[in-house]
């Protein structure tokens, strides 16, 4: 049974996602995209190989990308910004609308936020999240 989207709260915080009591929710956000896992593959195909012969490297768990509605006073958004400057290492969390309250988390760092404008239309800013070492798929409270 396929979920909503609706319901879905990315959380972010400089210390842990483990709970979501140790966490803040992101501002408005309005759509996600990823993690964007994949591995590199790594050719060792010799010269008696008779097709070519592979091993997987280790796994990157890519990038998060967020759409969000621009709030420049919102909490969150601010450590956002803040973090990306210092380079700080944080935490995101994805806590997914089900029953069984799933959360993918990971260790991350904020490696874009940019903000657009244009007549007729709201101010909003996509961010990019770097995801450090592996996600890991539990339940939160």
């Amino acid at each position: 049974m396929a979920l909503e989207s609706q319901g879905i709260t990315i959380f972010f915080s400089t210390s842990t996602v483990s709970s979501t009591a140790a966490a803040a929710a992101i501002e408005e956000v309005n759509s996600f995209s990823g993690p964007t896992g994949s591995a590199g593959i790594i050719d060792v195909t010799h010269l008696l190989s008779t097709a070519k012969e592979k091993l997987v490297g280790l796994r990157d768990e890519g990038q998060i990308s967020l759409d969000l509605n621009f709030i420049a006073t919102g909490a969150v958004q601010t450590k956002l910004r803040e973090c990306r400057a210092a380079r700080t290492k944080s935490s995101i969390g994805i806590a997914f609308s089900d029953t069984a309250k799933t959360i993918a988390k990971a260790e991350c760092y904020v490696s874009g936020f940019s903000i657009t404008g244009s007549v007729d239309n709201k101010l909003a800013a996509a961010v990019t999240i770097e995801l450090n070492g592996p996600v890991t798929w539990t339940t939160y409270t």
